[in-house]
């Protein structure tokens, strides 16, 4: 697993990132404050990275973005991030990104919705809830490019 550290004034985050899905290239990214007197690590954000575009940068909208997998087969118009389309006759879900085309099978959500609940067993939510850092998605792309996590766009000229 990726990690890097962030550093701020008042104190250092550490973000991760959890492959949801290798082949659809769908990732967790997670931010973590650890309080080394109390020994615990606690999720300041989390957001989801499709390729190299940011989809969420806050934990809100990444459990939103969850949600809207574990409810596959109810998609609608009012869905942010997917459709519900038909690919080679399955009902799929469509990720609403304006240049790719990302289809997940019923069996890639409901397993993307397991690994997100797994991978927050065991840390403490109370500082996302009450006082979430937000990264905006300029900061968090600047920090994922800097350490490689995201390739950077090649220049033309």
């Amino acid at each position: 697993m990726d990690e890097l550290t962030v550093k701020n004034e008042n104190f250092d985050i550490t973000l991760t990132k959890v492959g949801l899905n290798f082949d659809k290239e769908i990732y967790l990214v997670r931010a973590f404050e650890e309080d080394q007197i109390a020994r615990k690590k606690y999720l300041r954000t989390a957001g989801i990275l499709v390729g190299d575009e940011l989809l969420t940068s806050t934990f809100a909208d990444t459990t939103h973005f969850m949600e809207e997998l574990s409810l596959f087969d109810f998609g609608n118009s009012q869905n942010k991030y997917f459709a519900v389309t038909e690919y080679i006759g399955t009902p799929n879900l469509k990720l609403k990104i304006d240049d790719k085309n990302v289809f997940i099978s019923k069996a890639e959500a409901k397993t993307m919705y397991k690994l997100f609940n797994m991978s927050l067993i065991g840390y403490s939510l109370a500082r996302v809830l009450e006082f979430e850092y937000r990264f905006s998605p300029q900061s968090i792309s600047t920090a994922l490019h800097r350490h490689d996590y995201l390739t950077l766009p090649r220049q033309e000229g």
